[in-house]
């Protein structure tokens, strides 16, 4: 009986050896693109019950990367993962709950999941449960835990986490009001990889907030904001090009960028593009409006 539980054993360990090498020879052919063969590696080892596999396929799920996009089956292999206690996937059951378009919202969940990932040191785990105590959902609200929560993902390198901290200075949000506070929070964030901070930080240059006043500055960060898609920001940057803010006045730039930014401000692009819009000819307009079309955000 002992030799054949050892044989059992030492079979299993054989299966897991073999799977681990399936998902990573997965793991590698996803990321070149080849979808086919990742998913013929993760399959079995998912159904072989190897927890990186099925995060895996509830990624390519979720994305409809080689398979039809399907929520529903992505959240099902992200739960499946989660119950083996892969900490990325518990994050992402806990987002499903917090969203609660694929199944019922229920915070109370949400919290339960977020804190499981965060206990394993998932840094975006403990940043969506800090969120949750910032406004008292699914827990009792607690300002102090969620700036701790904020701090420990800070010192992963959580650049949102950053963010979330400077915002909770910026206004005043369990810790008192301090400018300079937020504003070094937010550089952090932007160095660490953004999350949005530029635009905070661009902001606080332009108004003068916790730094000194610099429209120079605060152009070059709404740029990089603008870049990767920012709507306020475009909208920031067109105005600084058509009043010559930190930056050359160059009517036609303030066109594009108000044009761009149309798609997600509508309102407030409008309100400026009737200023600009008198300012160029024809021929300057239909140029800038075929350079906003062929924008994509980085």
């Amino acid at each position: 009986m002992k030799i054949r539980a050892a044989s059992v054993v030492f079979s299993a360990l054989l299966i897991s050896s073999a799977a681990r090498a399936d998902v990573a020879q997965g793991v590698e052919a996803f990321h070149k693109g080849d979808y086919t063969t990742a998913l013929a590696q993760f399959e079995p080892a998912a159904e072989a019950g190897d927890a990186e596999a099925k995060y895996w396929l509830g990624r390519m799920y979720d994305s409809g990367l080689g398979v039809k996009h399907n929520p529903r089956t992505a959240y099902e292999w992200f739960q499946r993962a989660a119950d083996g206690g892969h900490a990325e996937a518990e994050r992402i059951v806990g987002a499903y709950y917090e969203e609660g378009t694929v199944v019922a919202r229920d915070f109370a969940k949400a919290a339960e999941w977020f804190e499981k990932s965060a206990a394993q040191g998932n840094d975006k785990a403990m940043r969506n449960l800090g969120n949750l105590y910032l406004d008292g959902l699914g827990v009792p609200q607690d300002m102090q835990k969620a700036e701790e929560l904020y701090h420990k993902a800070a010192a992963k390198g959580n650049a949102r986490a950053l963010r979330s901290l400077g915002y909770m200075y910026y206004f005043g949000n369990g810790v008192p009001q301090d400018f300079i506070e937020a504003a070094e929070y937010f550089e952090k964030a932007a160095k660490s990889g953004g999350g949005g901070a530029e635009f905070d930080l661009a902001r606080m240059y332009y108004r003068g907030q916790g730094v000194p006043r610099d429209f120079a500055k605060a152009a070059q960060l709404f740029e990089a904001a603008a870049q990767e898609g920012n709507g306020k920001a475009q909208i920031f940057l067109g105005r600084m090009y058509a009043f010559g803010e930190g930056v050359e006045t160059d009517n036609t730039k303030a066109y594009f960028w108000l044009t761009v930014a149309s798609a997600q401000e509508p309102k407030l692009a409008e309100e400026n593009l009737r200023r600009v819009k008198g300012k160029l000819s024809s021929a300057e307009r239909a140029e800038a409006e075929k350079m906003a079309l062929a924008f994509r955000p980085k």
